[in-house]
């Protein structure tokens, strides 16, 4: 069996609060609330293992971490840490029934010292050496270099794992000097990363469309195939310099939270079992769209609340 290590340096707890409709300035009550694990790689590690792979989550754990190891243990998560003495953060989803829109609320993170940076690069060589695919996703707390993802990803081209990255910015751009599979990210966080000079918004990206997929044409024909996510609407991908679109299964959407990680723990699955990038980006959105109707975030089931 193919085994997947997904890496994410910014624990998370995350609570999800549905109101029937959030009445700015007042007295909100809730109608349905969830406590979980969540984050990037939790939510990506949970898919995969949902979907029957082998796969060890690494990340730090500081203020917080009994619970949460618990609850991993709980939904049968392997989650490998090292020490920090930084408080896990817990971030809020709002959900609007009237309006259906979702509101994020972000706690900052608290940073981490030499040696937990020390501690988890150890871990990762470890866990590198029964790896046949990572992933890298997300931010990471304050303490880690700046290019700790890229560094992750020389190693991982040496032992000649498959690498998948979900992150933006300059580390993304060091990061293409490694041999990566694939670039999975959305579309805002494309644009500020590659066409800087355009604008895109979530709510409305169609402005940088037809650039989005000249750059991703380009970028492809020598490098990573990318899979450029857009919420509920048309994924858009490459591969050789051969762009496509593909539109997500419909869905009663109820929580938006954690659909970007649920698709790219399908899309990963999916190349690794050997289909290709079209019939991958498939089952990548499938599982986005499933994830999308359910209040828990990150998953392809809901479960009882932590």
């Amino acid at each position: 069996m193919l085994s997947f290590l997904s890496v994410n340096l910014n624990p998370t707890f995350q609570r999800s609060i549905r109101l029937k409709c959030l009445k700015r300035g007042e007295v909100n009550r809730a109608t349905e609330l969830r406590f979980d694990i969540a984050g990037k790689g939790i939510n990506t590690a949970r898919v995969l293992c949902q979907l029957g792979a082998r796969v060890v989550h690494l990340t730090h754990l500081g203020n917080g971490r009994d619970l949460l190891l618990k609850i991993c243990e709980k939904e049968g998560l392997n989650i490998v840490w090292a020490d920090s003495e930084s408080p896990i953060r817990t971030c809020i989803t709002l959900l609007d029934d009237e309006t259906g829109s979702t509101t994020e609320i972000i706690e900052p993170s608290q940073g981490v010292g030499e040696s937990t940076v020390a501690e988890v690069r150890g871990l990762f060589m470890r866990e590198l050496e029964r790896a046949d695919w990572v992933i890298l996703s997300g931010s990471k707390a304050p303490g880690y270099p700046p290019e700790l993802f890229a560094e992750f990803c020389i190693s991982a081209e040496k032992k000649d794992a498959k690498i998948v990255v979900d992150y933006r910015g300059d580390e993304l751009l060091a990061s293409l000097e490694t041999k990566i599979a694939v670039v999975k990210i959305n579309l805002v966080e494309f644009v500020d990363t590659f066409l800087p000079n355009l604008s895109a918004s979530e709510n409305d990206d169609s402005n940088a469309l037809d650039a989005v997929e000249e750059k991703i044409r380009g970028l492809s024909s020598n490098g990573p195939s990318y899979v450029i996510t857009r919420g509920g609407q048309d994924v858009l991908y490459a591969a050789n310099g051969f762009p496509g679109r593909i539109a997500p299964p419909p869905t009663r959407v109820l929580n938006t939270i954690g659909s970007g990680d649920a698709f790219c723990a399908g899309l990963t699955y999916a190349l690794a079992k050997g289909f290709t990038l079209e019939e991958s980006v498939r089952e990548g959105a499938r599982c986005g769209s499933l994830n999308a109707g359910l209040l828990k975030p990150g998953t392809l089931r809901e479960g009882p609340s932590s």
